[in-house]
């Protein structure tokens, strides 16, 4: 009879080697996760600002007299502007005044935030229709 003893106090290199593989593939999707979740959370907040940049000019023209309302397309003269609405950001702010289904009572405004993304164009459109 023969008895073979083994001596179990360790790793191999096999297993080392196995488990560096592991660890390694597990960190590189980590890294793959929060490349997305940056450019994810940078659009969201292009988005935020550009809705905010919009509703700022509706309201200033919800206060405005209807008659001084001028019939036309307009670009915002800061242009690029920054999320406070000043110079030297990445939005475009545009708006169109018409009359609204052909009345002279109603206007509809239309302002447009448009910004570049990831190399792609972006843009939000915001309407609303103000009576006399």
């Amino acid at each position: 009879m023969v008895i073979f003893i083994h001596n179990n106090r360790g790793f191999s290199l096999v297993e080392y080697m196995i488990a560096i593989v592991i660890l390694g593939i597990g960190l590189l999707a980590l890294v793959g996760l929060q490349t997305t979740a940056i450019r994810g959370n940078f659009g969201s907040k292009c988005l935020t600002t550009a809705v905010l940049l919009a509703e700022k000019r509706m309201e200033e023209f919800k206060n405005t007299p209807f008659n001084s309302l001028t019939i036309g397309t307009f670009s915002d003269p800061n242009n690029p502007l920054n999320s406070s609405g000043q110079t030297g950001g990445i939005f475009s702010r545009t708006w169109a005044i018409q009359n609204y289904s052909g009345s002279t009572y109603m206007r509809q405004i239309t302002v447009t935030i448009s910004w570049m993304e990831a190399g792609r164009n972006r843009s939000i459109f915001y309407n609303t229709v103000i009576s006399r």
